[in-house]
């Protein structure tokens, strides 16, 4: 049994090899551009560095961090969808690289996720903006910059 266990590593090796061969140079750009926005701009997300709102996907990174560190409460209040990425991520790399299948039973995860994302987001906006990390505006963002007046209209609108 073990020694079949170590027999498939090979082909495990393999299949992330010839994906590395197609989406690494994409991998690659990711990173380079999580880093750099973060050095430039102290943020990730477009929408902040945009708009000065959060998108769905705020404090996501933060809550999977909590999550590998047990602190389970923590992550479902910044993002409640991050478990649900993580329990994804990890059938996706097990169908993909253990079992060598085709993930076409997670797409419909995947959407699901987005949309329970998206609900959730809307609910929490609803409930918590501006007070509550993430759900916050940022006063230092691009339309504030170039559009004389948004930060007037923002005010107006959710009270800032």
């Amino acid at each position: 049994m073990q020694k079949e266990r170590y027999s498939r590593l090979p082909v495990i090796g393999n299949r992330i090899k010839r994906d590395m061969k197609q989406y690494g140079i994409g991998i690659l750009a990711a990173v380079i551009l999580y880093f750099l926005m973060h050095a430039l701009f102290d943020a990730f997300c477009p929408s902040i560095l945009i708009s000065g709102f959060p998108c769905p996907g705020c404090g996501m990174t933060r809550a999977v961090l909590y999550l590998f560190k047990g602190q389970f409460q923590r992550s479902w209040a910044l993002n409640p969808a991050a478990i649900f990425w993580v329990v994804w991520a990890f059938l996706f790399v097990f169908k993909r690289y253990v079992k060598g299948e085709r993930s076409k039973g997670l797409n419909r995860a995947f959407f699901g996720i987005v949309l329970f994302m998206v609900i959730t987001y809307i609910i929490r906006m609803k409930m918590y903006f501006p007070n509550r990390p993430p759900y916050v505006y940022t006063d230092d963002n691009l339309f504030s910059r170039i559009m004389p007046g948004y930060d007037k209209i923002v005010k107006y609108l959710f009270g800032r």
